[in-house]
């Protein structure tokens, strides 16, 4: 009886997704590109650096009172050099991004995702060079200045052989 019940409960559950989400809709593709300051913490120095980054994305749901898309960005996370060691460090992924609209023109967003991070590293002449997969999240918002253009600000964390995180500023244009 318990476990007809519950199968019942997730039918109905089902069937209210289906017809909830037969009154939403999707806004489709955009673009998005900015500038960020880079951090770096490896075992072989700590700095900073502004560096660029862009991102195509596609916006798959929105029900109103949250919107999800999926994202492929290239982050560049840095060149630095100090006391003879190097880092060179960037990284494309793909994430999954959830908006929560405050307003007409104001909205909150949480991004997380995977990233193959690619670094290069020189230690007092010793080269090496790191290709992994690994998670990144992060978070930001954007103001809607038009319809189709947004000024955005976020904060990204790649944590990886070397932790990288990004505060910046950028344009994402809605098609």
């Amino acid at each position: 009886m318990k476990n007809l019940l519950k199968s019942l409960m997730g039918i109905g559950l089902a069937a209210s997704l289906a017809l909830s989400t037969s009154t939403a809709s999707a806004d489709g593709l955009y673009i998005g590109a900015g500038v960020y300051k880079s951090s770096i913490d490896a075992n072989i120095l700590s700095d900073d650096d502004t560096v660029p980054a862009a991102f195509i994305g596609y916006q798959l749901l929105d029900v109103g009172v949250a919107m999800f898309s999926a994202e492929l960005g290239y982050y560049d996370l840095g060149s630095y050099n100090k006391n003879g060691n190097s880092v060179d460090a960037s990284a494309v992924s793909l994430a999954g991004v959830a908006y929560l609209p405050i307003g007409p023109f104001f909205e909150l967003y949480a991004k997380a995702g995977v990233a193959s991070v690619s670094s290069e590293t020189n230690t007092g002449g010793v080269k090496g060079d790191f290709d992994g997969l690994d998670t990144f999240t992060g978070a930001g918002f954007a103001l809607d200045i038009f319809d189709t253009i947004d000024i955005y600000a976020e904060y990204l964390r790649f944590d990886t052989e070397v932790d990288s995180e990004l505060i910046g500023v950028g344009v994402r244009l809605d098609f």
